[in-house]
């Protein structure tokens, strides 16, 4: 799965160096590194990598921060690297749909491995998500189509089939989507309703 962009955030410059000695030979492609947690977010934002590895030695309070910006926004995988017996460690991997972990010190087979696995898991989550809130924007657009419909059969005394197709014919005409028909009817039925 190598070709993908990554980010490395790590407080120590070795652990950096270990990171892309690691990656790189393997096709990955290294597009900066940075050491603090506002300057990772930046770089997330300006690069778009496909995932990071991030160093737990970070001040975790802003990482925690970042993490949730990752989560919430689905910007790229994640790959924690720290110890087991941190706490805050199964915390956040518990918590998150983005995170992947590798212990410290880095095993180059093992850390490829995680890699590969971080960028199958995120893109399969991805598509989930897109998926998710297509089905939620379907089912959203549906009920509005139906709240329009039943305005249009109450006011005009139509059947549904016949306020379904004017509301068809008014979107072609006008070139605007069932949900946007929809909503005006609404719109115009709260407005002169009150």
């Amino acid at each position: 799965m190598a070709g993908e962009k990554y980010i490395v955030a790590a407080v120590e410059n070795p652990l950096q160096i270990a990171v892309r000695n690691i990656l790189n030979p393997e096709g990955y492609f290294f597009l900066g590194n940075c050491s603090d947690a506002v300057s990772l977010i930046r770089l997330i934002r300006s690069y778009q990598p496909d995932f990071i590895v991030v160093d737990l030695g970070m001040q975790l309070r802003e990482l925690r921060n970042v993490l949730e910006t990752l989560e919430d926004e689905m910007l790229c995988a994640c790959i924690l690297i720290g110890d087991y017996s941190d706490g805050d460690v199964m915390d956040l991997m518990e918590k998150s749909k983005v995170l992947s972990f590798c212990p410290k010190p880095l095993n180059r087979e093992v850390f490829i491995q995680v890699a590969a696995m971080a960028n199958m898991n995120y893109k399969r989550v991805y598509e989930l998500s897109k998926k998710l809130k297509e089905m939620t924007d379907n089912y959203e657009t549906r009920k509005l189509v139906e709240r329009a419909k039943w305005i249009l059969m109450e006011r005009n005394s139509l059947n549904e089939n016949e306020a379904y197709e004017k509301m068809r014919k008014k979107s072609m005409d006008s070139r605007m989507s069932m949900r946007s028909i929809a909503e005006a009817i609404i719109f115009t039925h709260e407005i002169t309703n009150k």
